[in-house]
């Protein structure tokens, strides 16, 4: 039974009745062209049958030997569902374009999600694995998912694992950021501590090994404060690490000269749009010559970005030019520049007091500062011992 009920939905079946005449007659000369007939059920002089369509265009000669008189009641199957759409061309092709772009579809990764991740963004990790390989719109089958990861994890310095996990159109990220090993001191065995530069000692602590200066006393470079040898209650040397907290007075020149000639520049901008779907850029632009800046805005829904969105580039160009400023615009320049000079060589330093002279000569402000500061001034160096054996008398 199901499987003519599955023919007669591909082959297609006509449901009729006929009446006001001889049934068994009309059977019987259906049955001699061998017209098919089944579901036959008979009320009275009337009947109600099936067939095929074929035999529904033959049955005209049996009703007209029996008297009987036809009427189609109802046409079923895939043949009459096709002839109701056969002059619908555009609703056909629709319906074949949407079938084939579906499983065009299926076969690709439309959605790239990154999970576990905690210092590394989403963008970072995104654009280290598009790099290597996976894409938007990438099929699937040309996915190369170990050299991939190799590739990307080389770009992602702060992951310690990364793997990708392939479900349905989606491309899941999983990544293990870098765990940091804490920095541990380590010691050289024996060595001194010698002043960084020349200064006067201001404070002076010494945690392991022996002081061989005081606070007050100058000190030149090079010279040792702290030292790694040391003697013991028992009279005898013991070589260690030297280890302490060293500051001194010292002096810092600053130096600095600014002329009233600068170079201006003059940026111009200019920002193109364009579409991309499925990481393909819809009529793209042809790419101007020097630096851009590239955005893509990506649409999301329920926080799953799409294969499509907007892109666009800025593009940046500079023009240079000499040009002569005041003396007051020179001499302010002058003291920023100062400034900043200052900062970097006394950034570490707490600066006490400072000397300051301007001289202004063939438009140039030449800015000289002597800065008294309290500086850390130890420097660790090692040194090697050598064991001796005393020969005996």
């Amino acid at each position: 039974m199901i499987t003519r009920d599955i023919l007669n939905l591909i082959f297609g079946s006509v449901s009729f009745s006929a009446e006001n005449g001889f049934c068994e007659r009309f059977i019987n000369s259906c049955n001699a062209k061998n017209i098919p007939l089944w579901d036959i059920k008979k009320n009275g002089s009337k009947i109600t049958a099936k067939t095929t369509p074929s035999g529904y265009l033959k049955i005209r000669q049996p009703a007209k030997e029996s008297s009987m008189k036809v009427q189609l009641v109802k046409k079923t199957g895939l043949p009459f569902l096709l002839n109701r759409y056969i002059h619908r061309t555009g609703l056909v092709a629709g319906f074949i374009f949407a079938a084939v772009l579906l499983v065009f579809l299926s076969g690709r990764i439309w959605i790239i999600e990154v999970t576990g991740n905690e210092t590394l963004t989403d963008e970072e990790v995104i654009e280290a694995f598009e790099d290597a390989g996976l894409t938007i719109g990438v099929s699937k089958k040309k996915l190369e998912i170990p050299k991939i990861e190799s590739s990307a994890m080389l770009e992602l310095h702060n992951a310690s694992w990364a793997a990708i996990n392939i479900r349905g159109c989606v491309a899941e990220i999983n990544v293990r950021d870098l765990e940091k090993i804490p920095e541990i001191e380590t010691h050289s065995g024996t060595s001194n501590i010698v002043a960084l530069k020349d200064g006067q000692i201001a404070v002076l602590e010494v945690y392991r090994g022996s002081a061989v200066a005081e606070i007050g006393q100058a000190v030149l470079e090079g010279e040792p404060i702290i030292s790694g040898v040391t003697q013991s209650r028992l009279d005898t040397t013991l070589f260690t690490d030297a280890y302490g907290y060293i500051v001194a007075k010292t002096n810092i020149k600053v130096q600095t000269k600014t002329d009233n000639r600068i170079i201006e520049c003059s940026p111009e901008h200019k920002k193109v749009w364009s579409l991309f779907f499925s990481g393909v850029e819809v009529f793209p632009h042809k790419k101007d010559k020097g630096e851009y800046y590239e955005h893509r805005s990506r649409l999301k829904i329920n926080g799953k970005t799409l294969p499509f969105g907007l892109n666009y580039r800025l593009y940046t160009t500079f023009e240079e030019k000499e040009k002569t400023i005041s003396k007051e615009m020179t001499e302010l320049m002058a003291l920023t520049d100062y400034s900043l000079e200052c900062y970097y060589k006394t950034g570490h330093t707490k600066i006490i007091s400072q000397d300051i002279d301007i001289a202004f000569e063939d438009d140039c402000f030449t800015i000289t500062g002597n800065c008294f500061c309290y500086e850390n001034i130890g420097k660790k160096v090692s040194f090697e011992t050598e064991e001796t054996v005393e020969s005996p008398e």
